[in-house]
């Protein structure tokens, strides 16, 4: 039986958190590690840090790359953020200083000023069909990280590391498409929870990261994934498996991984793995660090994600 390993550290501050999760696969990371590597960070905010991945998270994933025999020869950190102007909260969280702290080169990428994009179909509420784009440089690269936060949401009860790669770097005018509706104020569940956790898995197929980092040293729960609700977990979890990575920290934050709709699609469509009994902890015991997160008021209307007429639409 096929097993994933997902490395989880409650090891201290944030950065060592983030390379002791790695550090703990450290041969199944090695062998992903390429020359030019991209680290996606969640930039749901321009000005909260604690709904966005913190710099320090960016840092332990930089000094785990960097220790390895044939570290990357370029860095890049690419988001397409919520923001004013571009630049701005790479700016804000101080992610330029990171340039100037490491000898390779390091380039700071707005997704949202790119030029380049390949294009690929999802499928709106009602089954119509429709155009998203996704970005070169992210689809070129051959090393992509997601280097998330462990937060709930409105939609799929939380948002880890797969979910990170896909929906901050789709062109920024597509990623409302993603919910199955032409604008947030149409925005319904149970309807938008069943269009997107099966959209999540169609464009799984291209934006899959080849490893998946959730940094939990601080969560956000409630009425998630903005806010200032925070969960101190103290621990951060890595997996060439970004599923199975998701899967440890939903169950940490204290959901069951296999009722939630994207990741029991992952699991049944083989994707990744999401069932538990498939995933070998180590480090950390998940009963260690585990909280009931407070879950999303609309929560039990997200659950509600499977439907016959959707699931047509998967891959």
């Amino acid at each position: 039986m096929e097993m994933a390993r997902v490395g989880l550290a409650k090891a201290g501050d944030r950065r060592t958190n983030v390379y002791r999760s790695l550090d703990l696969i450290r041969e199944d990371v090695e062998c992903q590690v390429a020359e030019q590597v991209l680290l996606k960070p969640n930039f749901l905010s321009n000005k909260n840090q604690l709904a966005s991945t913190h710099p320090d998270a960016i840092r332990g994933a930089i000094d785990f790359l960097l220790s390895t025999p044939t570290p990357p020869k370029e860095i890049i950190i690419a988001e397409g953020g919520n923001e004013d102007f571009s630049g701005e909260t790479f700016a804000n969280f101080g992610y330029p200083t990171l340039q100037d702290e490491y000898s390779v080169p390091i380039r700071l990428v707005d997704i949202n000023e790119e030029t380049e994009w390949e294009e690929t179909t999802i499928y709106m509420a009602g089954g119509v069909e429709t155009i998203v784009r996704m970005p070169k440089i992210v689809l070129d690269c051959p090393c992509t990280i997601s280097v998330a936060i462990a937060k709930t949401h409105d939609v799929c009860v939380v948002t880890l590391a797969q979910k990170n790669m896909i929906m901050g770097t789709l062109h920024k005018d597509d990623r409302i498409k993603m919910h199955g509706y032409p604008s947030h104020d149409e925005r319904i569940l149970p309807s938008e929870a069943q269009v997107l956790n099966v959209n999540l898995i169609r464009l799984a197929q291209y934006l899959k990261p080849d490893i998946g980092i959730v940094d939990g040293t601080e969560g956000l729960q409630g009425n998630g994934p903005g806010g200032t609700d925070v969960v101190e977990l103290a621990a951060a979890a890595s997996s060439v498996d970004v599923f199975a990575v998701d899967a440890v920290m939903a169950k940490a934050m204290g959901f069951e991984p296999m009722e939630l709709g994207h990741l029991h699609y992952a699991d049944t469509l083989e994707y990744g793995i999401c069932d538990l009994d498939r995933i070998e902890v180590l480090g950390t015991p998940i009963a260690e660090i585990e909280q009931a997160f407070k879950p999303h008021e609309t929560t039990e209307q997200q659950l509600q994600w499977r439907e016959a007429s959707v699931e047509k639409f998967l891959p």
